[in-house]
Parts: C-alpha cells; structure tokens; sequence
C-alpha cells in the first residue's frame, strides 16, 4: 500500500513539473513575439509607376474589366498576380476572395502565359474565368518578378502598397502599410530602422 501511495505522489510530482515547465515555456514564446514584429509582404523589385494608368483589359471570358485609372464605385482595387502551376497561388485565391469581400476591395486575378495556360489555370486555381486578365505590360509597369504578388490600388489607380504574398497576414499588411504613407514593408523599415527592434 506504501509503495502505490509513493508511486501515485510522485507521479503527481511528475505532473506538476510538466505543467510548470509548460506554462514557462508559453511565457517565453509570448515574450518573443512581442520582440519580434510581423515581416509584411516584401516588394523586391521597384515599380516604374507609382500611379497606374486605366487599362481597358478583357476578362478571360470576354467580359470588359479595367485596371488601374478613376474607379466610378470609389473602391480600392487589389491585383492579385498568379499563376495556375503555383501551389502558393492556389492557396491565396481563396484566401484573397474571403479578404476583399470582408474589406470591400475589388479583386482582380492577374496571369501573363498562353490562353490555353491561362484556361487551365482557373480550373486549378478554383476562380471563375470573368475574375481573371491576361496581360504582361501591368506585372512589368507594376514590378512584379513573382507570384503570388498582391497591388494595392486606390481608387484614383495610386499605388498604395504591393509585395509577396502567401498568406492573410501579408494581405493585412498591404493595408497597414498603406495606411502609414509607404507602399512596401521595405519603405517602412527603411524610415524606421528599429522598427524591429526589441521594445
């Protein structure tokens, strides 16, 4: 009986430690991300505008579409650049529709490959053939050297903020950074050094 009293106690012992050791374990991960701020969606290659102009673009299905210029419903318009042979892009699709709807942005799919290419890439991407252009010269004005690559536009076809995405957060970080007067997460780091520094 003694020595299923001591077993029973120190497994409890054993317990306790676990769960202490737990506990100092989720302090020191909080502490770290407070020292460690968010790295927003990166911009490597420098635009040659910073206002686009209006294009007048056909959808993949022949619908009229414009990038860039006057809006006349006054809302900010994101360029989504992808590609049907990215996973990355097939990921951020989706998550850039839920994004635009729930911050009321106009949402543009943006490819540059063959009609064929382009076709099969909004079956593998899950988007609707009238969500999508096909064009070179916007990546090219707009420094776009990769995908997912995400255009933030306002309404006037400013540039407000653009970079690699591949995940929500990034997209968040476009409008942040925006929001700041700068148009990547590079402007912003580079006004303010320590930015990353730890508080």
């Amino acid at each position: 009986m003694n020595t299923l009293i001591l077993a029973q106690g120190a497994l409890w012992i054993v317990v306790l430690l676990t769960a202490t050791v737990a506990l100092l374990l989720l302090k020191q991960v909080k502490n770290l991300y407070r020292k460690i701020a968010p790295l927003g969606a990166l911009a490597p290659v420098q635009p040659t505008t910073t206002k686009l102009e209006l294009y007048h673009l056909k959808t993949l299905d022949g619908q009229d579409a414009t990038i860039g210029g006057q809006r006349p419903n006054g809302r900010k318009q994101l360029l989504l650049f992808v590609s049907g042979t990215c996973p990355i892009s097939q990921k951020m699709t989706s998550v850039s529709q839920h994004f635009c709807q729930r911050e009321n942005l106009d949402l543009l799919f943006v490819g540059d490959d063959t009609p064929q290419a382009q076709q099969e890439a909004v079956h593998s991407l899950g988007i609707k053939s009238h969500q999508m252009v096909n064009t070179a010269t916007v990546g090219r004005q707009l420094g776009v050297d990769r995908v997912p690559f995400a255009v933030l536009l306002a309404p006037d076809g400013t540039v407000e903020s653009r970079g690699l995405v591949n995940n929500r957060e990034h997209l968040e970080s476009l409008l942040s950074v925006a929001e700041t007067g700068h148009s990547s997460i590079q402007s912003f780091l580079d006004a303010h050094p320590h930015a990353l520094s730890s508080s």
